[in-house]
């Protein structure tokens, strides 16, 4: 099956992928908040299905192996767009960071202020040696290189120090892909892994000092690097074999890797088996999360020619816009939510009334406030198309109605308002940016707003 996508299509937006952000980002959330213990399980029939989303949710962390495969589909896209149009790819290393910092480190900084003053208000902070060392590396986002900052100031950010030394390894992974092909770049990649294993090892043995190997960028290159490979097998630089797009491959891939995670604990250490199961399991998971991209990126074209969104995919792509929002400061609101939830309910049943809702609406607010303004705007193509086809290529560039979900249901309900108050307006929905209405007028609404802030998401 070809996912060949024509380099010309530079404005659009996979709202595939922007649902996967979505739901790597909700799982990370129930992660979080799902209490594990058998205090939090009630004494009735809902025992076994409250149970069953306990061990659902202990597993949800592997959603990070899925941002990794997303993050480098993404940073690697301007690339092979260039090299499918013909041209030689030019990326700068400086105007590369420029953009990177702008878009990410803002929002980041000031969730990390947001955690700090937190942490002042409710406990204190002590201003200690090893306090100002611990801020200082979280601002230069080296906090995953010293186990004693890793998981310090807030559990995730160490993911967002390792994305940004992959943005710094992104030029040697063009580097040695331009020169040697795929096939040795992956090598390098996991060996790069089993590198970082060993030398953490050594580190250990000679100084006591517990070099973090899991938390490393070395550990997850390979990963990332899946992603790159991805989004030219979208414009059809390299070809994939069909197992490749298989979600059944994904699923065999995924489900022995957590069941190895689950049961390393139990293995004897300094063993082979130990160290072979340990070395794998990431790189089985961003396999398994490189195929579900894959697939994505088939169903994404079957959706554009249809000129149809799967709902569920709809309301995931939504959240996928201000993913990095919800990452960010989820956290925040389950360390807040005691003060909102009801004791006598059933803890899941707080988490997903009250600690999810929280947690989407916080950071919603703090995207459009913290994250939004550091977004670069692109330029939305309206020139108008003759016949046909204008309202399915304005549909198929200017978005999918997710990117509108919420200020749609923001323009009825104030449309409904004004009706009651005498002033309603007809309920028509709005029209596209080009004005032009398609043959499913639902499915062809778009928000002007709402496109420049998802063009500029990565």
């Amino acid at each position: 099956m070809s996912t060949r996508l024509s380099p010309s299509s530079n404005s659009i937006r996979l709202r595939g992928l922007d649902a996967l952000r979505g739901m790597a980002a909700m799982a990370i959330v129930l992660y979080h908040a799902t209490d594990q213990s058998q205090a939090a399980l009630p004494n009735n029939l809902l025992y076994y299905p409250a149970r069953l989303v306990q061990l659902a949710s202990s597993q949800a962390y592997i959603s990070v192996f899925l941002f990794f495969v997303i993050s480098g589909f993404c940073i690697h896209l301007q690339w092979a767009r260039a090299r499918a149009a013909g041209e030689e790819p030019n990326i700068k290393f400086g105007a590369f960071w420029k953009r990177r910092i702008r878009r990410l480190y803002p929002p980041y900084v000031i969730a990390l202020a947001l955690y700090l003053l937190l942490t002042a208000w409710t406990i204190g902070l002590d201003v200690t040696r090893f306090f100002v060392y611990d801020i200082g590396i979280h601002l230069l986002m080296l906090h995953n290189l010293d186990s004693h900052t890793a998981y310090s100031i807030n559990g995730i950010f160490w993911t967002l120090a390792i994305e940004e030394q992959l943005y710094l390894a992104y030029f040697l992974l063009l580097f040695l892909r331009a020169r040697w092909g795929w096939t040795v770049t992956l090598a390098v990649c996991l060996l790069a892994r089993a590198g970082w294993m060993v030398f953490g090892h050594v580190v250990w043995l000679k100084t006591g000092f517990g070099l973090p190997v899991p938390e490393s960028a070395a550990a997850h290159w390979f990963t990332w690097a899946l992603g790159a490979i991805a989004v030219e097998a979208m414009f059809g630089l390299v070809k994939l074999p069909n197992w490749a797009r298989d979600l059944r491959v994904a699923t065999v891939l995924i489900i022995p890797a957590s069941v190895i995670s689950a049961y390393l604990p139990v293995i004897p250490k300094d063993t082979p088996l130990h160290d072979v199961s340990w070395f794998l399991i990431h790189p089985l998971w961003g396999l398994g999360f490189f195929v579900v991209v894959n697939r994505i990126v088939v169903s994404e074209q079957s959706w554009i020619r249809q000129v149809r969104l799967p709902s569920l995919i709809s309301i995931f792509a939504t959240l996928g816009i201000f993913s990095y929002s919800i990452y960010l400061t989820h956290e925040l609101m389950i360390m807040q939510s005691w003060r909102w939830i009801n004791p006598s309910h059933l803890q899941l049943v707080n988490v997903f009334l009250v600690v999810v809702p929280a947690t989407i609406v916080f950071a919603w607010v703090f995207f459009w406030f913290c994250e939004k303004p550091f977004m670069v705007r692109r330029g939305v193509t309206t020139a108008p198309v003759n016949g046909s086809l204008s309202s399915v290529m304005t549909f198929v560039k200017e978005g999918f109605p997710s990117r509108a979900f919420l200020t749609t249901l923001r323009a009825r309900f104030n449309a409904r308002l004004h009706r009651v108050s005498g002033t309603a307006e007809p309920d028509t929905e709005p029209a596209t940016a080009t004005g032009a209405v398609g043959p499913t007028p639902r499915l062809a609404n778009t928000y002007a707003d709402s496109i420049a802030v998802a063009d500029g998401q990565n």
